[in-house]
């Protein structure tokens, strides 16, 4: 339970963000771009509003209190449900001395010459507009992976980030772990010979999620603004809800979420293509599988395999939420196969070597990081390029994701022009490439 003046300060906030938002064009949708204070020494202090504390919220409240000693403080928390803030501001009270404000609306953050950084950890549909209004209103931004929910809008974030010169780092934490960076360089040696495929696997034990009823909107939760760019649990009304999909099953939806091969596989999604060395889209994609085993609320594939074919080399991916073996004692993890041996990834941190027909172990590492002090190192020189995951790599990552899902939907194999990001001949897949949105949640067509 909240404590009363934590409950006080929200309903007061909300009041607040209405009537600002009414009044302020900056703080709206179309805003114009405002920037924000410029940091120009180690002495300054950034400002962090975490968006979204629930779930990664954590994570992220949890990684920006430990940039204390870099002078970063997380001054706000926004949060759309007043009823799961407690323990983040809980946690940054205990660290800091003082309760940051809270806010519901991330819009009335835009016109806060204060916040730096927006930090976004909200459900997917949300990442890319946040992220865009984050950079129009000269904020940098931290955004959770998937850095979008289908492939034309995670574009739209990049150009947002080049337009104002924005550092915008996506979630992707293993691009700053020194064991994964440093199988990245022994895939580069060479000393696998020709690496002429990578496997991801995403073998996450994933149980049905039952079946819900519409219910009112309970007390403490704008279901509106939960809701933004995506549509209503009951089409056209915002007075009822399905329990069942907040607060962690929209990821098994459509309508908010891209299954786990957008969820945890992002993250092996992306060890995968960062491993073959490919910073475009492969020429065509094909994909097979469903939701097998149960009928529930769940939409997405709880069982996939996923093939993305370049000229020199095959990026495969596989999802099982059912019970299953594992494959070189992976369930969650990458394989490169070489033509002189074979390298794991078995973990956030870990990798191995094998050599040979008979597999003999080779050299292997392990090591750890931080996402956070990366950004922001990244924040205070003004380097994009030090970033280790840096918001074209996210789009990229979380794009492969997408291709993935609507060949599976469609159910056939995909031609792409890596060009243009878009299919070949084919305007049913390529109106899936993006979403329609819902007013006045727009990702809009000039950043």
């Amino acid at each position: 339970m909240m404590r009363p003046y934590q409950r006080r300060d929200f309903l007061r906030a909300s009041a607040a963000s209405m009537a600002a938002l009414s009044a302020s064009p900056a703080a709206r949708a179309a805003a114009e771009p405002r920037p924000s204070r410029k940091v120009t020494s180690a002495n300054d202090s950034l400002n962090v509003a975490v968006v979204g504390v629930r779930g990664r919220g954590m994570d992220h409240v949890r990684g920006f209190l430990g940039q204390k000693d870099q002078g970063v403080r997380i001054t706000a928390v926004c949060d759309v449900d007043e009823n799961v803030v407690g323990n983040a501001m809980k946690a940054i009270e205990s660290a800091d001395g003082s309760a940051p404000r809270l806010v519901r609306d991330v819009r009335e953050l835009l016109d806060d010459p204060e916040i730096n950084i927006i930090s976004v950890a909200t459900p997917n549909h949300w990442h890319s507009l946040m992220g865009i209004w984050a950079c129009q209103a000269g904020k940098d931004a931290y955004v959770e992976k998937p850095v979008s929910h289908n492939v034309w809008e995670g574009r739209q974030l990049v150009e947002a980030a080049r337009k104002y010169d924005r550092i915008v780092q996506c979630g992707t934490q293993c691009r700053s772990h020194k064991g994964i960076q440093d199988a990245m360089e022994f895939l580069r040696s060479g000393k696998l010979g020709t690496v002429y495929m990578a496997k991801g696997l995403c073998y996450k034990p994933r149980g049905s999620i039952g079946q819900g009823k519409l219910q009112p909107v309970p007390e403490g939760l704008d279901y509106d603004l939960w809701t933004g760019p995506a549509e209503f649990h009951k089409p056209g009304d915002a007075s009822v809800y399905n329990p069942n999909i907040l607060h962690y099953n929209w990821h098994w939806v459509w309508n908010t979420g891209n299954g786990d091969l957008g969820n945890q596989g992002i993250h092996q999604m992306d060890l995968a293509r960062w491993g073959i060395g490919k910073d475009e889209f492969p020429k065509a994609v094909q994909s097979a599988g469903g939701r097998y085993g149960y009928e529930d609320d769940g939409e997405t594939a709880n069982t996939q395999t996923v093939n993305f074919e370049y000229d020199d080399v095959l990026l495969q991916f596989e999802v099982r939420g059912l019970p299953s073996n594992d494959e070189m004692g992976i369930k969650i993890g990458d394989i490169f196969f070489g033509t002189e041996g074979i390298l794991t990834i078995t973990s956030y941190t870990d990798w191995q070597t094998y050599f040979g027909h008979k597999m003999e172990p080779g050299p292997k590492g392990s090591g750890g990081g931080d996402h956070y002090a990366n950004f922001i190192e990244a924040v205070r020189t003004r380097d994009r390029s030090t970033l280790n995951a840096e918001i074209e790599q996210g789009h990229l990552s979380s794009a492969f994701c997408h291709l993935g899902n609507i060949a599976l939907r469609l159910g056939r194999k995909l031609h792409i022009d890596p060009a243009t990001e878009s299919f070949v001949d084919d305007s049913e897949a390529n109106a899936m490439l993006r979403r329609d949105y819902r007013a006045p949640y727009v990702v809009p067509d000039q950043v």
